[in-house]
């Protein structure tokens, strides 16, 4: 049983499909994602001024963290670039947990630690 290629739909079996027909389903699959790629910047470069958005920190600032190396960028040309997920990663990186996850934190310790010692 040979089927034409425009008959081949996503119910199809892939037993009912010789090699010609699979490779074929398989290559417009390839060249949909590279169409869909297309669209999607690989990567997000932002400039100084994005930067200064994104964080609420001022030029000089942005400037002084980047000689000291304390935020992650890119130099080329003696201009300054960013990945914006690689500052708002930077930004989130020192997460402080609140109180109540603190609370259950401590608990979960401290229930740890009851159990050990009363296990001895």
């Amino acid at each position: 049983m040979y089927l034409k290629i425009d008959e081949i739909t996503n119910e199809t079996p892939v037993t009912f499909l010789n090699v010609g027909q699979l490779l074929s389903v398989i290559n417009r699959a390839g060249m949909k994602d590279q169409a869909t790629q297309k669209h999607v910047p690989a990567l997000e470069i932002i400039g100084v001024e994005a930067v200064c958005e994104i964080t609420g920190y001022s030029k000089p600032t942005i400037y002084a963290k980047t000689s000291r190396s304390e935020i992650p960028h890119f130099k080329r040309d003696n201009k300054l670039f960013f990945r914006k997920t690689d500052i708002l990663a930077w930004m989130t990186e020192n997460r402080i947990e609140t109180v109540e996850e603190h609370s259950i934190r401590m608990d979960d310790k401290f229930t740890k630690t009851k159990t050990r010692t009363n296990g001895k």
